[in-house]
């Protein structure tokens, strides 16, 4: 089968962009910023949800012809720079990229995207994560074999987004773990953007929300395909007991089943991995 579409993903871990770039921050400048981003029980807390949540359904896709940027600042400190090279060093399609920080938000994640465009395709299919989120693991099989099948939608305008919105709430409190089963709109775990290579813009410059008010969009609600982290730090808020909770689908039973089969994740020892933060804490 001939590739006609690249899958990129950005990730952003800790980077401290110029103040301004998200709802919740650091009242006092950047310098307040990066403190709060660069604090050690911060960084122990983002290294837990890389190594048990983001990582483990990217080692294990069923199409491997991916790359994700990992976008890090050029101060992250020990030992938590080299803690997160450990943890992707077995993941070839993750590249970490340490950039200067300070930058404007949207400036440089736009700029380290493009900058692994593959201009000879015809799309290219970006997605982004946080870091405690968590895509499937057919997540970038099924974003390829979708773009053929609406091919024409696409040479129409030159965009065209698709909308995996079926997944998970992954909670982590004091409580402990727990996943609440969601079908739900336009979340930035679940969605892909088709650009043309040579596009000025990027995922970043859609407000994922609003997407649908400026290019055409298509979801899947099949099967889940993401889960998102939901805990004290979230920029945006997800609620707990969202209006779109729909356990009608999901069977509690099969959920440490649903949990390996659909994201590679050991639900034991995710919630053993929690526990052991929370000790430490």
């Amino acid at each position: 089968m001939t590739v006609e579409v690249q899958i990129l993903g950005l990730c952003r871990w800790s980077y401290p962009s110029a103040p301004g770039a998200f709802q919740k921050e650091e009242k006092g400048g950047f310098e307040t910023l990066r403190q709060a981003l660069y604090d050690p029980l911060r960084l122990e807390l983002r290294l837990f949800y890389l190594e048990h949540v983001v990582l483990p359904s990217l080692r294990a896709q069923t199409d491997p012809d991916f790359k994700i940027i990992l976008l890090m600042g050029d101060t992250l400190p020990e030992p938590a720079r080299s803690k997160v090279l450990e943890l992707i060093s077995d993941i070839p399609q993750i590249k970490p990229v340490f950039a200067r920080e300070g930058q404007h938000h949207q400036e440089i994640c736009r700029d380290v995207m493009v900058a692994e465009r593959d201009m000879d395709m015809r799309a290219v299919a970006e997605f982004r994560l946080d870091d405690d989120d968590a895509v499937a693991v057919d997540f970038v099989e099924r974003t390829r074999d979708f773009f053929p099948k609406v091919k024409g939608i696409f040479r129409n305008g030159g965009k065209l987004a698709l909308d995996f919105n079926k997944g998970f709430i992954l909670q982590t409190d004091l409580s402990g773990v727990k996943l609440i089963p969601v079908t739900t709109r336009y979340w930035t775990p679940g969605l892909v953007l088709y650009l043309r290579p040579q596009a000025a813009e990027s995922l970043l410059h859609f407000n994922h929300a609003q997407m649908w008010k400026r290019i055409p969009m298509l979801s899947f609600p099949r099967v889940p395909m993401f889960l998102r982290g939901a805990h004290g730090e979230n920029d945006s808020s997800v609620s707990y007991n969202p209006h779109n909770s729909e356990e009608v689908w999901f069977d509690k039973d099969k959920l440490p089943e649903t949990m390996m089969e659909r994201f590679n994740i050991p639900l034991d020892r995710l919630k053993t991995a929690w526990d052991t933060v929370l000790d430490r804490e």
